[in-house]
Protein backbone atom coordinates (compact mmCIF):
# COMPACT_ATOMS: atom_id res chain seq x y z
CA UNK A 1 0.00 0.00 0.00
CA UNK A 2 1.22 3.57 -0.65
CA UNK A 3 2.63 5.76 2.09
CA UNK A 4 -0.50 7.97 1.87
CA UNK A 5 -2.65 5.10 3.17
CA UNK A 6 -4.81 6.14 6.10
CA UNK A 7 -6.05 4.38 9.20
CA UNK A 8 -9.71 3.29 9.13
CA UNK A 9 -10.17 5.23 12.38
CA UNK A 10 -8.77 8.31 10.64
CA UNK A 11 -11.22 7.94 7.77
CA UNK A 12 -14.17 7.72 10.15
CA UNK A 13 -13.25 10.88 12.05
CA UNK A 14 -11.84 13.04 9.25
CA UNK A 15 -15.22 14.72 8.50
CA UNK A 16 -15.49 15.74 12.17
CA UNK A 17 -12.02 17.33 12.16
CA UNK A 18 -12.75 19.12 8.88
CA UNK A 19 -15.97 20.52 10.34
CA UNK A 20 -14.04 21.76 13.39
CA UNK A 21 -11.42 23.40 11.14
CA UNK A 22 -14.15 25.26 9.26
CA UNK A 23 -16.03 26.15 12.46
CA UNK A 24 -12.93 27.75 13.95
CA UNK A 25 -11.99 29.55 10.73
CA UNK A 26 -15.43 31.14 10.59
CA UNK A 27 -18.26 32.02 8.24
CA UNK A 28 -16.16 32.27 5.06
CA UNK A 29 -14.88 28.70 5.48
CA UNK A 30 -18.38 27.38 6.22
CA UNK A 31 -19.84 29.10 3.15
CA UNK A 32 -16.96 27.94 0.94
CA UNK A 33 -18.23 24.35 1.24
CA UNK A 34 -21.59 24.10 -0.57
CA UNK A 35 -22.28 20.79 1.20
CA UNK A 36 -22.84 22.76 4.42
CA UNK A 37 -25.96 24.38 2.90
CA UNK A 38 -27.94 22.04 0.61
CA UNK A 39 -29.84 23.66 -2.24
CA UNK A 40 -33.64 23.75 -1.88
CA UNK A 41 -35.41 21.61 -4.49
CA UNK A 42 -36.82 24.67 -6.24
CA UNK A 43 -33.32 26.05 -6.86
CA UNK A 44 -32.16 22.66 -8.11
CA UNK A 45 -34.96 22.59 -10.68
CA UNK A 46 -34.34 26.21 -11.67
CA UNK A 47 -30.68 25.49 -12.37
CA UNK A 48 -31.66 22.47 -14.47
CA UNK A 49 -33.55 24.85 -16.77
CA UNK A 50 -30.88 27.56 -16.85
CA UNK A 51 -27.79 26.86 -14.79
CA UNK A 52 -25.94 30.08 -15.46
CA UNK A 53 -28.98 32.35 -15.42
CA UNK A 54 -30.44 30.99 -12.18
CA UNK A 55 -27.21 30.54 -10.25
CA UNK A 56 -27.92 33.81 -8.45
CA UNK A 57 -30.80 32.18 -6.53
CA UNK A 58 -28.46 29.93 -4.50
CA UNK A 59 -25.79 32.62 -4.27
CA UNK A 60 -28.29 35.02 -2.67
CA UNK A 61 -29.62 32.22 -0.46
CA UNK A 62 -26.09 31.54 0.82
CA UNK A 63 -25.21 35.23 1.21
CA UNK A 64 -28.20 35.80 3.54
CA UNK A 65 -27.31 32.84 5.78
CA UNK A 66 -25.52 33.68 9.03
CA UNK A 67 -23.00 31.47 10.80
CA UNK A 68 -22.61 32.03 14.54
CA UNK A 69 -19.06 31.82 15.92
CA UNK A 70 -20.04 29.94 19.06
CA UNK A 71 -17.20 27.42 18.72
CA UNK A 72 -14.48 30.03 18.34
CA UNK A 73 -15.85 32.10 21.23
CA UNK A 74 -16.08 29.04 23.50
CA UNK A 75 -12.54 27.97 22.68
CA UNK A 76 -11.29 31.45 23.50
CA UNK A 77 -13.13 31.42 26.83
CA UNK A 78 -11.77 28.00 27.77
CA UNK A 79 -8.22 28.93 26.86
CA UNK A 80 -8.65 32.04 28.98
CA UNK A 81 -9.24 29.75 31.94
CA UNK A 82 -6.34 27.45 31.04
CA UNK A 83 -3.92 30.37 30.63
CA UNK A 84 -4.20 31.04 34.38
CA UNK A 85 -2.86 27.61 35.27
CA UNK A 86 0.76 27.31 36.37
CA UNK A 87 2.45 23.99 35.52
CA UNK A 88 4.82 22.50 38.09
CA UNK A 89 7.88 21.23 36.21
CA UNK A 90 10.83 19.19 37.41
CA UNK A 91 13.64 18.23 35.02
CA UNK A 92 17.19 16.88 35.26
CA UNK A 93 19.85 19.58 34.93
CA UNK A 94 20.70 18.41 31.41
CA UNK A 95 17.11 18.99 30.23
CA UNK A 96 16.53 22.44 31.75
CA UNK A 97 16.87 24.03 28.33
CA UNK A 98 13.44 22.65 27.43
CA UNK A 99 11.82 25.12 29.82
CA UNK A 100 12.44 27.90 27.30
CA UNK A 101 13.10 25.97 24.09
CA UNK A 102 10.97 22.84 23.77
CA UNK A 103 9.35 23.08 20.32
CA UNK A 104 10.60 23.00 16.74
CA UNK A 105 9.84 26.73 16.49
CA UNK A 106 11.58 27.68 19.74
CA UNK A 107 8.85 27.97 22.40
CA UNK A 108 9.01 26.63 25.96
CA UNK A 109 7.15 23.86 27.76
CA UNK A 110 4.38 26.11 29.08
CA UNK A 111 3.46 27.32 25.58
CA UNK A 112 3.64 23.74 24.33
CA UNK A 113 1.20 22.72 27.06
CA UNK A 114 -1.25 25.43 25.97
CA UNK A 115 -0.99 24.23 22.37
CA UNK A 116 -1.80 20.70 23.44
CA UNK A 117 -4.85 21.78 25.42
CA UNK A 118 -6.12 24.00 22.60
CA UNK A 119 -5.97 21.21 20.01
CA UNK A 120 -7.50 18.71 22.41
CA UNK A 121 -10.43 21.06 23.04
CA UNK A 122 -10.97 21.83 19.36
CA UNK A 123 -10.18 18.45 17.77
CA UNK A 124 -9.97 15.94 20.63
CA UNK A 125 -6.48 14.85 19.59
CA UNK A 126 -2.90 16.09 19.03
CA UNK A 127 0.12 13.82 18.44
CA UNK A 128 3.26 14.79 20.37
CA UNK A 129 6.57 13.52 18.98
CA UNK A 130 9.80 13.53 21.01
CA UNK A 131 12.89 14.01 18.86
CA UNK A 132 16.53 15.15 18.78
CA UNK A 133 17.85 17.78 16.36
CA UNK A 134 21.09 17.71 14.35
CA UNK A 135 22.98 19.13 17.33
CA UNK A 136 21.75 16.34 19.60
CA UNK A 137 19.37 18.65 21.50
CA UNK A 138 15.90 17.40 22.46
CA UNK A 139 12.68 19.01 21.22
CA UNK A 140 9.02 18.20 20.51
CA UNK A 141 7.02 18.27 17.29
CA UNK A 142 3.23 18.37 17.15
CA UNK A 143 0.85 17.56 14.29
CA UNK A 144 -2.77 18.44 13.69
CA UNK A 145 -5.31 15.63 13.81
CA UNK A 146 -5.85 15.76 10.02
CA UNK A 147 -2.10 15.34 9.38
CA UNK A 148 -1.68 12.28 11.61
CA UNK A 149 -2.91 9.99 8.86
CA UNK A 150 -1.92 6.49 9.93
CA UNK A 151 -0.90 4.49 12.99
CA UNK A 152 -0.83 0.87 14.04
CA UNK A 153 -0.58 -0.96 17.35
CA UNK A 154 0.80 -4.50 17.69
CA UNK A 155 2.36 -6.80 20.27
CA UNK A 156 5.84 -5.70 21.37
CA UNK A 157 7.62 -7.75 24.05
CA UNK A 158 4.27 -9.04 25.25
CA UNK A 159 2.60 -5.60 25.32
CA UNK A 160 0.42 -3.72 22.88
CA UNK A 161 2.53 -0.83 21.64
CA UNK A 162 2.80 1.55 18.70
CA UNK A 163 4.61 0.00 15.69
CA UNK A 164 3.75 2.56 12.98
CA UNK A 165 3.07 6.31 12.92
CA UNK A 166 2.76 8.36 9.72
CA UNK A 167 2.49 12.15 9.63
CA UNK A 168 1.91 14.47 6.68
CA UNK A 169 4.21 17.49 6.48
CA UNK A 170 4.58 20.28 3.93
CA UNK A 171 7.86 21.44 2.42
CA UNK A 172 8.63 24.21 -0.04
CA UNK A 173 9.05 23.00 -3.58
CA UNK A 174 12.55 22.91 -4.98
CA UNK A 175 13.40 25.97 -7.03
CA UNK A 176 10.89 28.24 -5.31
CA UNK A 177 11.84 31.89 -5.11
CA UNK A 178 11.96 33.62 -1.74
CA UNK A 179 8.49 35.12 -2.07
CA UNK A 180 6.43 32.07 -2.98
CA UNK A 181 4.46 29.98 -0.49
CA UNK A 182 3.90 26.94 -2.69
CA UNK A 183 4.47 23.68 -0.84
CA UNK A 184 4.20 19.97 -1.51
CA UNK A 185 3.26 17.20 0.93
CA UNK A 186 5.77 14.70 2.30
CA UNK A 187 5.19 11.88 4.76
CA UNK A 188 7.31 11.24 7.84
CA UNK A 189 7.21 7.58 8.81
CA UNK A 190 8.14 6.13 12.19
CA UNK A 191 8.26 2.35 12.25
CA UNK A 192 9.61 -0.46 14.39
CA UNK A 193 12.16 -2.68 12.71
CA UNK A 194 14.45 -5.30 14.31
CA UNK A 195 13.52 -4.07 17.79
CA UNK A 196 14.40 -0.43 17.06
CA UNK A 197 12.62 2.72 15.91
CA UNK A 198 13.41 3.93 12.39
CA UNK A 199 12.45 7.18 10.66
CA UNK A 200 12.15 8.09 6.97
CA UNK A 201 10.46 10.68 4.74
CA UNK A 202 8.59 9.92 1.49
CA UNK A 203 6.89 12.04 -1.15
CA UNK A 204 3.54 11.68 -2.91
CA UNK A 205 5.11 9.61 -5.68
CA UNK A 206 6.37 7.02 -3.23
CA UNK A 207 10.01 8.07 -3.57
CA UNK A 208 12.26 8.31 -0.52
CA UNK A 209 13.18 11.90 0.33
CA UNK A 210 15.14 11.16 3.52
CA UNK A 211 16.57 7.65 3.79
CA UNK A 212 15.43 5.38 6.58
CA UNK A 213 17.74 5.58 9.59
CA UNK A 214 17.52 4.74 13.27
CA UNK A 215 15.74 7.54 15.09
CA UNK A 216 18.35 9.64 16.87
CA UNK A 217 20.81 9.76 13.97
CA UNK A 218 22.02 13.36 13.84
CA UNK A 219 24.44 15.71 12.13
CA UNK A 220 26.29 15.54 8.84
CA UNK A 221 28.33 12.60 10.14
CA UNK A 222 25.12 10.57 10.70
CA UNK A 223 26.03 10.03 14.36
CA UNK A 224 23.58 7.91 16.32
CA UNK A 225 22.95 9.42 19.78
CA UNK A 226 21.16 6.32 20.93
CA UNK A 227 18.57 4.06 19.36
CA UNK A 228 15.09 3.62 20.84
CA UNK A 229 13.17 0.40 21.41
CA UNK A 230 9.83 2.21 20.96
CA UNK A 231 8.25 4.97 18.89
CA UNK A 232 8.37 8.19 21.00
CA UNK A 233 4.90 9.42 20.03
CA UNK A 234 2.09 10.30 22.44
CA UNK A 235 -1.41 10.82 21.04
CA UNK A 236 -2.74 13.32 23.56
CA UNK A 237 -6.54 13.00 23.64
CA UNK A 238 -9.61 14.41 25.31
CA UNK A 239 -10.17 11.41 27.59
CA UNK A 240 -6.87 9.49 27.48
CA UNK A 241 -3.52 9.40 25.66
CA UNK A 242 -3.90 6.18 23.69
CA UNK A 243 -3.63 5.99 19.88
CA UNK A 244 -7.39 5.48 19.51
CA UNK A 245 -9.33 8.59 18.51
CA UNK A 246 -11.19 10.30 21.36
CA UNK A 247 -14.36 12.37 21.12
CA UNK A 248 -14.17 15.95 19.88
CA UNK A 249 -15.32 18.03 22.87
CA UNK A 250 -16.87 20.92 20.91
CA UNK A 251 -18.33 18.81 18.10
CA UNK A 252 -21.90 19.06 19.43
CA UNK A 253 -21.57 22.84 19.52
CA UNK A 254 -20.16 22.92 15.98
CA UNK A 255 -23.04 20.81 14.70
CA UNK A 256 -25.56 23.05 16.43
CA UNK A 257 -23.90 26.11 14.88
CA UNK A 258 -24.00 24.46 11.45
CA UNK A 259 -27.69 23.59 11.83
CA UNK A 260 -28.41 27.14 12.95
CA UNK A 261 -26.57 28.37 9.83
CA UNK A 262 -28.76 26.19 7.61
CA UNK A 263 -31.93 27.37 9.34
CA UNK A 264 -30.83 30.99 9.09
CA UNK A 265 -30.69 30.69 5.30
CA UNK A 266 -34.42 29.86 5.26
CA UNK A 267 -35.20 32.41 7.96
CA UNK A 268 -33.53 35.40 6.35
CA UNK A 269 -34.72 34.41 2.88
CA UNK A 270 -38.28 34.29 4.20
CA UNK A 271 -37.87 37.69 5.82
CA UNK A 272 -36.54 39.06 2.54
CA UNK A 273 -39.44 37.65 0.58
CA UNK A 274 -42.14 38.83 2.98
CA UNK A 275 -40.76 42.36 2.78
CA UNK A 276 -41.07 42.42 -1.03
CA UNK A 277 -44.70 41.76 -2.14
CA UNK A 278 -45.12 40.46 -5.69
CA UNK A 279 -47.49 42.45 -7.97
CA UNK A 280 -49.96 40.53 -10.14
CA UNK A 281 -52.12 41.55 -13.11
CA UNK A 282 -55.01 39.77 -14.87
CA UNK A 283 -57.77 40.37 -17.39
CA UNK A 284 -55.75 42.41 -19.94
CA UNK A 285 -57.08 42.26 -23.51
CA UNK A 286 -53.75 43.23 -25.09
CA UNK A 287 -50.08 43.40 -24.14
CA UNK A 288 -49.34 46.39 -21.90
CA UNK A 289 -45.94 47.58 -20.71
CA UNK A 290 -45.99 47.06 -16.94
CA UNK A 291 -42.23 47.08 -16.40
CA UNK A 292 -42.30 50.34 -14.40
CA UNK A 293 -43.79 50.31 -10.90
CA UNK A 294 -43.72 52.55 -7.87
CA UNK A 295 -45.38 55.68 -6.47
CA UNK A 296 -44.52 57.75 -9.58
CA UNK A 297 -45.98 55.29 -12.11
CA UNK A 298 -49.55 54.37 -13.09
CA UNK A 299 -50.82 51.34 -15.01
CA UNK A 300 -53.66 51.54 -17.52
CA UNK A 301 -55.34 48.15 -17.24
CA UNK A 302 -58.31 48.89 -19.47
CA UNK A 303 -61.95 48.17 -18.66
CA UNK A 304 -61.48 44.49 -17.70
CA UNK A 305 -58.03 44.42 -16.10
CA UNK A 306 -57.27 44.10 -12.39
CA UNK A 307 -54.16 43.98 -10.25
CA UNK A 308 -52.98 43.47 -6.70
CA UNK A 309 -50.10 42.19 -4.57
CA UNK A 310 -49.26 38.66 -3.52
CA UNK A 311 -47.93 38.93 0.00
CA UNK A 312 -46.26 36.05 1.77
CA UNK A 313 -48.00 35.23 5.00
CA UNK A 314 -44.84 33.83 6.57
CA UNK A 315 -46.64 31.29 8.71
CA UNK A 316 -43.53 29.12 8.97
CA UNK A 317 -41.09 31.90 9.86
CA UNK A 318 -41.80 31.69 13.57
CA UNK A 319 -41.21 27.93 13.54
CA UNK A 320 -37.83 28.43 11.85
CA UNK A 321 -36.89 31.13 14.37
CA UNK A 322 -37.87 28.79 17.21
CA UNK A 323 -35.69 26.05 15.69
CA UNK A 324 -32.77 28.50 15.55
CA UNK A 325 -33.31 29.28 19.25
CA UNK A 326 -33.27 25.56 19.99
CA UNK A 327 -29.90 25.20 18.26
CA UNK A 328 -28.53 28.17 20.19
CA UNK A 329 -29.63 26.58 23.46
CA UNK A 330 -28.16 23.23 22.43
CA UNK A 331 -24.85 24.97 21.74
CA UNK A 332 -24.92 26.71 25.13
CA UNK A 333 -25.62 23.43 26.91
CA UNK A 334 -22.86 21.62 24.99
CA UNK A 335 -20.39 24.37 25.87
CA UNK A 336 -21.41 24.34 29.52
CA UNK A 337 -20.92 20.57 29.66
CA UNK A 338 -17.39 20.81 28.28
CA UNK A 339 -16.69 23.83 30.51
CA UNK A 340 -17.61 21.73 33.56
CA UNK A 341 -14.88 22.96 35.88
CA UNK A 342 -16.19 21.64 39.14
CA UNK A 343 -17.45 23.29 42.26
CA UNK A 344 -17.77 22.35 45.87
CA UNK A 345 -18.63 18.69 45.35
CA UNK A 346 -16.25 15.97 46.50
CA UNK A 347 -13.87 14.22 44.17
CA UNK A 348 -15.83 10.96 44.36
CA UNK A 349 -19.12 12.71 43.60
CA UNK A 350 -17.53 14.47 40.68
CA UNK A 351 -16.04 11.23 39.39
CA UNK A 352 -19.42 9.50 39.59
CA UNK A 353 -21.16 12.35 37.77
CA UNK A 354 -18.59 12.26 34.97
CA UNK A 355 -18.75 8.50 34.69
CA UNK A 356 -19.99 8.74 31.08
CA UNK A 357 -16.42 9.70 30.09
CA UNK A 358 -17.42 12.86 28.28
CA UNK A 359 -14.52 15.25 27.86
CA UNK A 360 -14.43 18.23 30.19
CA UNK A 361 -11.94 21.03 30.51
CA UNK A 362 -10.77 19.39 33.75
CA UNK A 363 -10.07 16.04 32.07
CA UNK A 364 -8.42 17.63 29.04
CA UNK A 365 -5.96 19.60 31.16
CA UNK A 366 -5.06 16.41 33.02
CA UNK A 367 -4.52 14.34 29.85
CA UNK A 368 -2.47 17.11 28.21
CA UNK A 369 -0.20 17.35 31.26
CA UNK A 370 0.18 13.58 31.47
CA UNK A 371 0.92 13.34 27.75
CA UNK A 372 3.60 16.00 27.97
CA UNK A 373 5.10 14.32 31.02
CA UNK A 374 5.26 11.03 29.11
CA UNK A 375 7.02 12.79 26.23
CA UNK A 376 9.55 14.29 28.66
CA UNK A 377 10.21 10.83 30.08
CA UNK A 378 10.85 9.53 26.57
CA UNK A 379 13.48 12.26 26.14
CA UNK A 380 15.02 11.55 29.54
CA UNK A 381 15.34 7.86 28.72
CA UNK A 382 16.74 8.70 25.29
CA UNK A 383 19.37 11.08 26.68
CA UNK A 384 20.35 8.80 29.57
CA UNK A 385 18.76 10.74 32.44
CA UNK A 386 16.74 9.34 35.32
CA UNK A 387 13.04 9.32 34.36
CA UNK A 388 12.10 9.67 38.02
CA UNK A 389 13.53 13.20 37.97
CA UNK A 390 10.96 14.22 35.35
CA UNK A 391 7.60 15.65 36.39
CA UNK A 392 5.06 17.87 34.64
CA UNK A 393 1.86 18.40 36.62
CA UNK A 394 -0.95 20.94 36.47
CA UNK A 395 -3.65 21.47 39.07
CA UNK A 396 -6.82 22.41 37.16
CA UNK A 397 -8.13 24.73 39.89
CA UNK A 398 -10.45 26.80 37.73
CA UNK A 399 -12.61 27.80 40.68
CA UNK A 400 -9.91 30.26 41.70
CA UNK A 401 -11.55 32.74 39.33
CA UNK A 402 -14.58 32.79 41.67
CA UNK A 403 -17.13 30.96 39.53
CA UNK A 404 -20.18 29.97 41.58
CA UNK A 405 -21.71 26.79 40.08
CA UNK A 406 -25.24 27.84 41.11
CA UNK A 407 -24.78 31.29 39.61
CA UNK A 408 -23.39 29.74 36.41
CA UNK A 409 -26.43 27.46 36.16
CA UNK A 410 -28.81 30.39 36.68
CA UNK A 411 -26.99 32.44 34.04
CA UNK A 412 -27.19 29.52 31.60
CA UNK A 413 -30.97 29.37 32.12
CA UNK A 414 -31.24 33.15 31.75
CA UNK A 415 -29.16 33.10 28.56
CA UNK A 416 -31.38 30.38 27.10
CA UNK A 417 -34.46 32.47 27.97
CA UNK A 418 -33.00 35.63 26.45
CA UNK A 419 -32.94 37.50 29.77
CA UNK A 420 -29.16 37.98 29.72
CA UNK A 421 -26.79 37.91 26.76
CA UNK A 422 -24.69 34.89 25.87
CA UNK A 423 -21.64 37.12 26.13
CA UNK A 424 -22.41 37.77 29.80
CA UNK A 425 -22.73 34.02 30.42
CA UNK A 426 -19.35 33.22 28.83
CA UNK A 427 -17.62 36.17 30.47
CA UNK A 428 -18.79 35.02 33.91
CA UNK A 429 -17.41 31.52 33.28
CA UNK A 430 -14.11 33.02 32.11
CA UNK A 431 -13.57 35.62 34.81
CA UNK A 432 -15.99 34.86 37.64
CA UNK A 433 -17.44 38.36 37.19
CA UNK A 434 -20.37 39.82 35.29
CA UNK A 435 -19.53 42.51 32.73
CA UNK A 436 -19.75 46.13 33.85
CA UNK A 437 -22.48 47.52 31.58
CA UNK A 438 -25.93 49.04 32.13
CA UNK A 439 -29.24 47.40 31.28
CA UNK A 440 -29.58 49.32 28.02
CA UNK A 441 -26.28 48.00 26.68
CA UNK A 442 -27.21 44.49 27.80
CA UNK A 443 -30.58 44.75 26.05
CA UNK A 444 -28.94 45.90 22.83
CA UNK A 445 -26.54 42.96 23.01
CA UNK A 446 -29.45 40.54 23.50
CA UNK A 447 -31.24 42.01 20.48
CA UNK A 448 -28.10 41.65 18.36
CA UNK A 449 -27.85 37.98 19.29
CA UNK A 450 -31.46 37.23 18.40
CA UNK A 451 -34.93 37.21 19.96
CA UNK A 452 -35.44 35.65 23.35
CA UNK A 453 -36.81 32.14 23.64
CA UNK A 454 -40.42 32.19 24.71
CA UNK A 455 -40.66 35.98 24.43
CA UNK A 456 -38.89 36.60 27.74
CA UNK A 457 -36.70 39.65 28.11
CA UNK A 458 -36.51 43.06 29.72
CA UNK A 459 -39.92 44.18 28.47
CA UNK A 460 -41.65 43.35 31.73
CA UNK A 461 -39.21 45.26 33.93
CA UNK A 462 -39.63 48.81 35.08
CA UNK A 463 -36.71 51.22 35.39
CA UNK A 464 -36.20 50.40 39.06
CA UNK A 465 -35.97 46.68 38.35
CA UNK A 466 -33.51 47.29 35.53
CA UNK A 467 -31.20 49.23 37.78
Amino acid sequence: MPVQSTSPDYDRHLPEWQLMDAALEGEEAIKANACNLPKPSGMVEAEKQDGAGNRYLYENYTARAQYEHWVRDSLRSMMGLVSRLQPEIELPAGMKGLLDNATADGFGLKQLFFRLVRQIISHGRIPLVANIDDNGLPYFSTYSAVNAINWKVASQSGRQDLVLAVFREFREKDGNDEFTHECEPVYRVFTMRDGGCYSSVWNDSGDVVDNEMPLGTTGADQRLVRGLEYIPVVYCGSTDNGPDVDEVPLLSMARAALKSYQLSADYFTALHQTSHPQPWVSGLDEEVDLSVTGPSAAWDLGPSGSCGYLEFQGAGIEAVRKAMDDQRNAALEAGAKVMDIGGIESGEARKARQNDQHATLHSMVITAAEGLEQGLRYLADWLGFDEKQVSFTVKPEFTSVGVDPQMAAQLLTAAQAGIVSHDSFWQYLSTGKLPDRDWQAELELIQEQGPALGGLGFEGLNDGDRQ
